[in-house]
């Protein structure tokens, strides 16, 4: 007879409480340190701190441990400014001094560049965000209405959603609609079916959209029409057109509720002006900005140069950049939609260029770096949200023979751990 053992139970991890000096600060946000030539990651704790933490001390690899006490502290910690920020998964940073935080971001992508053998010729001065609160112009909050309703952010370590009454980070404006927006929702019978909440300020006045499959009864449709104009809130629709401007490009922009921009449009302005500096371009020059958009770049470089060919994946955007080209009377800039992650050399635009500008998603922009041998172009300017996938793509780039000349950051998200970056590459030239 066939006898059947019960597979051994795994070792289970030990629980350890010990004392961790921190020496620096990682791209998530997280303290580093170490323990017994072990890497421990300690988010809350501080570059130059020496802290108790507790963690599950796995057979190998990192550890990732919880902060229990700040036994010397860094001159840079503050107390937080929200009182959700203990559990809101939304920023990770407001135990920071709000001016030194850029500076540890970049220390942060200066270190993961170097791990890479990533030499940067120079450092620009980072962005600053002209205000570390109130800066997000545009947010989605997540809703439940399921039991009771709990409108606001998932919580740090969950996908549960932590009922909010304020965001410092939010547009004043926006803020202020919080309460009322909530008894709105309580008052819904349809609430449960609505997934989330948009709120967007243009201009001084904030507009709502509610995500929700299918709409609301005729007794709903009349409760948010009366939030709206008790409130002063405009109704986000699928055909309501907004608009930001670049003003030292004399430029407007419009763009719909489903578009994406940025949220700090105030770093905005301050990151399109450096992009176009460091880019120098001359006015015969030709560019080719990829991921487009709706012409947040394209459209200011088409004011410095000869012509501008801006290729974009969503073909919605292709259409708003198209018709941005045409408000702001701008001859000299085409869009073209295509997939940007597929062969580009057989495509007609893909043709020798004097600069070329990329502002990818997340996912960076592996195919199009890969072929960039074809156009030539002297200058290739990066903007990333992704320090990972940047720093692949600039390795591809150093082997199509370029060399990074400039690197910077930008506050874009104060109080959170995500980084905007900018990385200057040219051509080298070999000597004869």
């Amino acid at each position: 007879m066939a006898q059947f053992f019960k597979p051994k139970n795994k070792p289970k991890r030990v629980q350890k409480q010990f004392a961790c000096p921190i020496h620096d600060l990682d791209l998530r946000g997280q303290g580093v340190g170490r323990f017994k030539e072990r890497i421990v990651f300690v988010p809350g704790a501080l570059p130059g701190e020496t802290v108790l933490v507790r963690a599950a001390i796995p057979i190998k690899g990192p550890i990732q441990a919880e902060l229990q006490e700040v036994r010397q502290s860094s001159e840079l910690r503050t107390a937080p400014k929200c009182k959700h920020y203990a559990v809101c998964g939304g920023c990770q940073l407001q135990h920071v001094q709000p001016k030194q935080q850029i500076q540890l971001k970049q220390k942060a992508l200066a270190n993961l560049l170097s791990r890479k053998a990533l030499k940067i010729g120079d450092w620009a001065e980072p962005i600053h965000s002209p205000s570390f609160w109130g800066y997000r112009t545009k947010i989605r909050l997540a809703l439940d209405a399921r039991k009771q309703v709990k409108l606001g952010f998932r919580h740090g370590d969950s996908n549960k959603i932590l009922n909010i009454s304020e965001c410092p980070v939010m547009a004043e404006p926006l803020q202020a609609l919080l309460p009322s927006l909530r008894q709105l929702v309580e008052q819904l019978e349809g609430s449960q079916y609505i997934g989330h909440v948009e709120l967007l300020l243009q201009g001084e006045r904030p507009g709502l959209w509610l995500h929700t499959p299918k709409a609301l009864n005729s007794a709903d449709q009349l409760r948010v029409e009366n939030w709206l104009q008790q409130a002063d809130v405009a109704w986000l629709d699928s055909a309501t057109l907004l608009s930001y401007v670049l003003p030292q490009f004399d430029l407007k922009l419009s763009y719909m509720r489903s578009d994406f921009i940025q949220s700090n449009l105030a770093v905005n302005v301050k990151m399109v002006a450096q992009a176009i500096d460091w880019l120098n371009l001359k006015s015969t020059d030709k560019v080719l900005d990829l991921f487009c958009g709706m012409g947040n770049f394209s459209l200011p470089l088409a004011r410095q140069c000869a012509q501008v060919t801006g290729v974009e994946g969503v073909e919605a955007m292709v259409a708003r950049a198209q018709a941005n080209a045409q408000s702001n009377q701008i001859t000299n800039a085409e869009f073209i939609h295509a997939d940007l992650s597929q062969r580009l050399d057989l495509q007609p635009w893909w043709q020798p260029v004097d600069a070329i500008l990329l502002d990818p998603a997340r996912a960076g922009a592996e195919q199009v770096v890969t072929e960039l041998g074809r156009t030539q172009a002297p200058k290739v300017l990066y903007v990333s949200c992704n320090p990972t996938t940047l720093v692949r793509d600039a390795e591809i780039l150093l082997k199509q023979g370029y060399q990074i000349d400039k690197a910077g950051v930008m506050d874009m998200f104060p109080h959170t751990h995500h980084v905007e970056s900018m990385m200057l590459f040219s051509k080298i030239r070999h000597s004869r």
